[in-house]
């Protein structure tokens, strides 16, 4: 079956990131254009203009953004207290003002040559008395100015950091919080600016379907749905719940609610919710109430597991992460991949090394400032950072057989409430690694740990905890792995999941892509 102008079905991916570092949009992205479906994925450019490259069958579209409303935010700070109310609008008004300002007092000094000069020349007493004076107004009030500028200035930089300790006020948190539309846009200005790209390219490339990934893009899919059903095209739309926000606890206050928001409105015109995560799934039926929107189903679960097809291309002879460090095959090497935050709890890990005697870690980091930066320091001040490593990402399709070579997979997350849900990418990828894993006792990861037997479960943030399960892990490795058996591999791989994918893509559209 074939759309009504013969083209092939048309998919299009929306994610509100760079797409290179996402393996999840990418395996998709992938695997619908496998199964026939002209996909395109579309994600933001690095360089802020239109960019366009090819993922195999995939089109990848990164649309030109100019993120004006995000730039506006950031750039003009909200005036805080009194003092705040003299402070330039903007950081660029602030220079101009002292550029001027260094001008004039330049200025001063080659007037004051002149009227020496002047002066020299046989000037008249009378004139040289008047222009003196006038020199001297001038001159006071340049630095009068001065003072002033300074004091705008040391305004505008008192707003930029309270800005910092608090981007949102309490006002702005709680009308977010009501869902208004205006404070949302308000408080995430990036969602005005994805409408302006993302929205643009849904309506350019006419899809049979929208995968919106994540909340950020789920309004942008809807409202590109209305606009094509304004013209008489059928555009059905997918929401792919990546996170639940309801649980979530970064340092932007207005972000989870405004997201939360975001699914509240938008939800019951989407024509399909799924997730990578059960606990996300069955959180957001109980706090969005989804089984009462007409004729919607429970969300439907495609997980984040990694591709067997990858590893098979990879072959056995990847020297992957512990030929990268130059280590021995007998040298415990624990592994990390992914995001490093506080949260994440990796200093429990840098915190157990001095107990551990020749056990080395390894984190594939896409940057290497902020907390990074602070363990790497942890590590000196502890004296191991001769066995604490960094190392870049590798490409998703890589990661498994990446990973392959090393010892243990550790995945150290701290209690809170998002955690308590999630089973992350990387414990997935330890699976198809081959590799046993020491994972805390968060409640989604610790209950999947205990069940397949496949590592121990230590007190989160605990390092004593962590190097007594990391002991007896690597006291019998060979005991926690036996259980990856040929069917365990096969039923935590992407090929199985990407399956469930697609049906609910014929579902949705009625649209039998395998028979076009």
């Amino acid at each position: 079956m074939t759309t009504s102008d013969q083209r092939r079905p048309r998919v299009v991916m929306l994610v509100g990131n760079f797409i290179d570092g996402d393996s999840r949009v990418q395996k998709e992205a992938r695997s619908a254009a496998e199964a026939g479906w002209d996909t395109y994925l579309i994600g933001r450019p690095y360089s802020g203009k239109r960019e366009e490259s090819k993922l195999g069958e995939v089109t990848v579209l990164r649309p030109a953004e100019s993120m004006a409303a995000t730039k506006y935010r950031t750039y003009h700070p909200r005036r805080s207290g009194v003092g705040g109310l003299i402070a330039y609008s903007t950081v660029e008004l602030g220079k101009v003002k002292h550029q001027r300002q260094r001008i004039r007092q330049s200025n001063l000094a080659v007037e004051r040559e002149l009227l020496a000069r002047r002066a020299a020349e046989g000037m008249n007493p009378a004139s040289k008395l008047v222009d003196g004076a006038v020199l001297a107004a001038r001159a006071f009030g340049v630095k009068a100015a001065g003072y002033w500028i300074a004091a705008r200035k040391q305004a505008l930089d008192h707003n930029y950091a309270v800005v910092q300790e608090s981007p949102s006020t309490a006002i702005e948190q709680l009308l977010v919080k009501r869902g208004g539309e205006g404070a949302v846009w308000n408080a995430q200005p990036r969602l005005v600016d994805f409408e302006d790209s993302f929205g643009r390219a849904a309506d350019e490339l006419e899809p049979d379907l929208i995968h919106a990934n994540d909340a950020e893009m789920l309004g942008v899919a809807v409202r590109a749905a209305a606009r094509a059903k304004a013209k008489g095209r059928t555009v059905k739309v997918i929401y792919d719940a990546h996170e639940f926000f309801a649980g979530d606890t970064r340092d932007n206050p207005t972000w989870a609610p405004a997201m939360a928001a975001q699914e509240a409105k938008y939800l019951p015109l989407a024509d399909a919710v799924m997730s990578p995560i059960e606990g996300y799934a069955a959180s957001m039926v109980e706090f969005h109430g989804i089984e009462k929107f007409p004729g919607r189903k429970p969300p439907v679960l495609v997980k984040n597991m990694p591709a067997l097809a990858d590893l098979a291309a990879a072959g056995d002879d990847v020297p992957g992460v512990r030929g990268a460090l130059g280590l021995a095959a007998d040298v415990p090497l624990l592994v990390h991949p992914g995001s490093v935050t506080k949260v994440r709890g990796l200093q429990t890990v840098v915190e157990a090394l001095p107990e551990l005697e020749g056990v080395h870690a390894a984190l594939l980091v896409g940057r290497r400032d902020g907390f990074v930066a602070e363990l790497v320091t942890m590590a000196e001040r502890l004296g191991v950072a001769d066995r604490f490593h960094l190392l870049d990402y590798v490409p998703s399709e890589e990661l498994t057989a990446y990973l392959r070579s090393a010892t243990v997979g550790i995945d150290t997350l701290l209690h809170i409430p998002l955690h308590e849900l999630t089973i992350t990418t990387k414990f997935w990828s330890y699976i198809s690694a081959g590799l046993p894993v020491v994972a805390s006792d968060v409640k989604a990861t610790s209950e999947l740990t205990r069940e397949l037997g496949n590592g121990e479960v230590y007190t989160a943030g605990d390092a004593h905890s962590f190097v007594e399960a990391l002991r007896k892990v690597l006291a019998d490795p060979a005991a926690y792995t036996k259980v990856y058996t040929d069917e365990t591999l096969r039923g935590y791989s992407w090929e199985g999941q990407a399956e469930v994918m697609l049906q609910l893509y014929r579902d949705v559209t009625g649209l039998d892509v395998s028979a076009s």
